[in-house]
């Protein structure tokens, strides 16, 4: 896995280029949504934070492995069950939800409702992947009215 870094500094030493790069912890984030209802609804993101392993020098590459994972829901999310039923979650602030574990993460998912629309399913994919969906959940929706 690769993440950009930033160049802090260059400095020419000889014939040789000395580059100083800075990586921050990266992040990757995952949509989470509703389908159901002949909607597509977004409900947040499952965010995965990471951290790099250990090196025996600077100039071996950089290995990034996850370190928490947290789950961040919007105003129509339901979390209210989620958060009952899992013993594992830390509540950061009000929609912000930190485990140290991906499956506990999924298992509170899982767990979330949607306020709008109560037939249907949580759906955990990229952002593309639930574009595709509003296109044609938007689409179905003009079939039925004709």
């Amino acid at each position: 896995m690769s993440f950009r870094g930033k160049v802090v500094k260059t400095e020419k030493i000889g014939p040789v280029e000395m580059v100083t790069t800075e990586y921050p912890n990266p992040k990757r984030k995952k949509t989470i949504w509703w389908l159901g209802g002949l909607q597509a609804i977004h409900l947040g993101e499952l965010i995965t934070h990471y951290m790099a392993e250990p090196r025996e020098s600077e100039f071996e590459e950089i290995k990034w492995k996850p370190f928490f994972y947290s789950v961040k829901l919007n105003k129509d999310a339901d979390a209210s069950e989620a958060v009952d039923e899992s013993r594992n979650v830390e509540i950061e602030e009000d929609g912000t939800y930190s485990f140290d574990d991906l499956d506990d993460a999924e298992e509170f998912i899982e767990g979330v409702k949607c306020k709008r629309v109560r037939v249907g399913g949580i759906n955990i994919g990229s952002r593309a992947e639930f574009n595709r969906w509003v296109k044609a959940m938007k689409i179905v929706k003009e079939d039925v009215k004709q």
